[in-house]
Parts: C-alpha cells; structure tokens; sequence
C-alpha cells in the first residue's frame, strides 16, 4: 500500500490534469497501483516525431514527492529504448537535481522537450530521421496491439477529450484575467476622484467632475486655494472687465507711510496708470522701488533732526 503523503499529493495532481491538462499529454494511474502511471504524449511538432503517439511509464517511489520517479516509453520511437530506465535530471538517475515542486505534468512535458533533442543519454537511441517518421507513422497500430486498454481502448479520443478541456481551460482563464483587469481598472478611475460633499446634487457632482477634467484633475476652488497672497492680491488689482474704459478705471500706487512728502506726491502721481496699461509685476516692481526711496528720506530726515551736542 502506498504511503499517505505519496498517495494524497498524486491524487491531486491527477484532479489537476483532469481539469487542466498540458498540450498533448494524457495520464493516468494504475488501477491497482496509483504509484504506477501511464502516459501518452504526442511527437513534438517540426520533429521526425510529428505525427506520431507514444506510451510511456512512470514508477514513483514511496518516498514522493520528495524522491523522484523512474522514467519509461514503451512505444518504439527511435529516440528511447523500449521499457527501459530513461537518463534526466527528473528521473531517479539524478537526485541531486530533483525538486519536490516538480509534478507529474511537469515530468511528462520534460520527456517531450527532451525527445526533441539530439543528447545521448542511457536508455537513448540514435536512428535516422526517415527511420523516426516510419516508427512515428506505425505508433498508434503498434499501441493499440500491445496496450489496447489503456485509456479506455481509444486514446486518440483521450487524447482530442484533453485537448477540448485544455482549450476550454485557457479561455476561461483568459476571461478571467480580462475581467479581473478591468475591475482593477474601474476601481483605480474611482479611487482617483474626491468624495462628494454631503447634500449635493447629482448634477452638481457632474459639474465638478467635468471642472476636473478640464483642468487636469482639479477644481477650481482647488486651484484658486493654491495661490499664494502675493498672486490673489495682484489679482484683485486686474482690471474688473475689459469693457471698462482705462478713464473710468484709475489706481494709484498705494502710498504705505502717507508721508505728503513733495517727493512722494510727484512719484505717486507718475506711476497713477490704469491697470489695464501696467501688467501686475510692474506695480509691485515700482511698489518696492518707492518703498526703497521712502526708506531713504525717513533716513535722511532722522540724521538733520539730531541735535548738535548728541553729536
């Protein structure tokens, strides 16, 4: 009797080649044995092989998944010998190499991807390629005479029933990863937008997606809040509406000490322009300019008032 971990872990790997099996790989357990499997791959395509339906064996040891199996093809092929211990480094010649990850799919692919190479190894064979095609053309007669009840009798039908379930399998999945795509998508475009205010309408809310749209993702209270005091007070100085005539709209450059000096007063009345002629920067350039030569008078001023003898 087979020990349970073996038992448990090849059970299952035979509910996932029933659900999910490779491209051109069938298999199966003895009844009598689940440590015993048989196997049916196709000739690897582009291959003197192509065409052709090869039987092979595997023994697995009590020891599995952590020792690895023995490995067979009984069909003839001209690339193994018949019945006979196959050299890989998934085979029980090399233990050192085996991972305990590796399944019985895994396996199978591995004796499909070496068949199409030309390494010499024990338990392989050279043969030329016109030998090969013969072989390969004379397998499914030569499998239905030596194993006829493998595989319920028909393993071309075994064979095109796994194929079905393969490609039924790799839509789904398909479907799946699509849908699964989408999801991610839809939630990362929700995720982006900012959460309603309480008691707004549906058409407010619209508006305020619409206002984001057009300026790159934010509103325009968003914006306006980012301006800093220098930029809003600026602003305020603008001209109100272009229809306004430059008569009907005249600022004079704030005068922060009030001093009525003579100075001052030709200054201010100088730099007295409509908004509409002097772009923003400039008022505040001029500002700071008169600001400087405020500066200087009050200083000039101090310096006359102090009396000889502080001196």
């Amino acid at each position: 009797m087979a020990p349970a971990m073996a038992t448990k872990r090849l059970r299952e790997e035979l509910i996932k080649l029933k659900i999910e099996p490779p491209p051109g790989i069938i298999a199966e357990p003895d009844e009598s044995n689940i440590l015993k499997w048989f196997y049916v791959i196709r000739g690897p395509s582009d291959t003197p092989y192509e065409g052709g339906i090869y039987i092979g064996k595997l023994i697995f040891p009590s020891e599995y998944p952590m020792k690895a199996p023995s490995i067979h093809v009984l069909t003839p092929s001209g690339r193994f010998a018949i019945n006979t211990q196959i050299c890989m480094s998934m085979s029980n010649f090399h233990p050192e190499s085996w991972n305990p990850m590796w399944s019985v799919a895994t396996i199978i692919q591995g004796v499909q991807s070496f068949m199409a190479s030309d390494e010499m190894t024990t338990g392989g064979l050279k043969a030329s390629n016109s030998d090969r095609k013969k072989l390969a053309k004379f397998s499914t007669g030569y499998n239905q005479k030596n194993y006829p009840k493998l595989f319920d009798g028909d393993i071309e039908a075994s064979l095109e029933e796994a194929a079905e379930v393969c490609q039924k399998a790799e839509e789904e999945n398909a479907k799946s990863t699509s849908d699964s795509t989408g999801k991610t998508s839809s939630s990362t475009r929700r995720s982006r937008r900012t959460p309603r205010k309480a008691g707004t309408t549906e058409q407010e809310n619209s508006e305020e997606d619409a206002d984001k749209d057009s300026n790159g993702g934010s509103t325009v209270n968003e914006q306006k809040s980012t301006l800093s005091r220098r930029e809003r007070r600026l602003a305020k100085m603008a001209p109100v509406s272009e229809k306004e005539k430059p008569d009907q709209k005249k600022e004079k450059i704030d005068n922060s000490n009030g001093s009525g000096d003579e100075m001052n007063n030709r200054e201010h009345t100088s730099t007295s322009v409509t908004t509409k002629d002097i772009s923003p920067a400039e008022i505040e350039k001029r500002r700071k300019r008169n600001a400087q030569k405020r500066a200087k008078q009050k200083a000039k001023k101090s310096a006359s008032s102090v009396p000889e003898d502080s001196v």
